[in-house]
């Protein structure tokens, strides 16, 4: 073999090799990520939220509601223990404004996330009434 097909051949290695390396590192945290199933839905135009979560495997799941200000709502931990976990949020007594729900594994990824406005709508009904002379 020449001098520049024994470069190649080792340059073609450690090209495989760090590629293997990034994805290696890469596929391990969006597997652990991927293989948690949730689902966040509104309760028939109420100001309720279904959450639905399944396949916590050994990692720890977080759902967190936070206001506009990042100001914390709501917390509840699902242990990994749990095979499903499914609640339903009732938010009628929050003042106006935006909130997010979201759902967070141990390291503070976002697995999935719902951002919603509460808004007051107030009817004004005016009369006019004549008086007679």
């Amino acid at each position: 073999m020449n001098k520049n097909t024994v470069k190649a051949f080792i340059v073609a290695i450690a090209m495989v090799c760090t590629s293997n390396l990034t994805s290696f590192a890469g596929t391990t945290n969006d597997e652990a990520t991927a293989s948690v199933k949730t689902k966040i839905s509104q309760v028939s135009k109420s100001l309720s939220f279904n959450i639905w979560v399944e396949n916590v495997a050994s990692k720890k799941v977080v759902v967190l509601v936070v206001d506009a200000d990042k100001n914390e709502i709501y917390r509840e931990y699902i242990s990994p223990k749990d095979a499903k976990f499914a609640k339903t949020l009732d938010f009628s007594n929050l003042n106006d404004g935006k909130y997010t729900i979201e759902v967070l594994s141990s390291n503070v990824d976002v697995i999935d996330s719902k951002t919603f406005e509460i808004k007051t709508n107030q009817t004004v009904n005016r009369d006019i009434v004549v008086a007679i002379r």
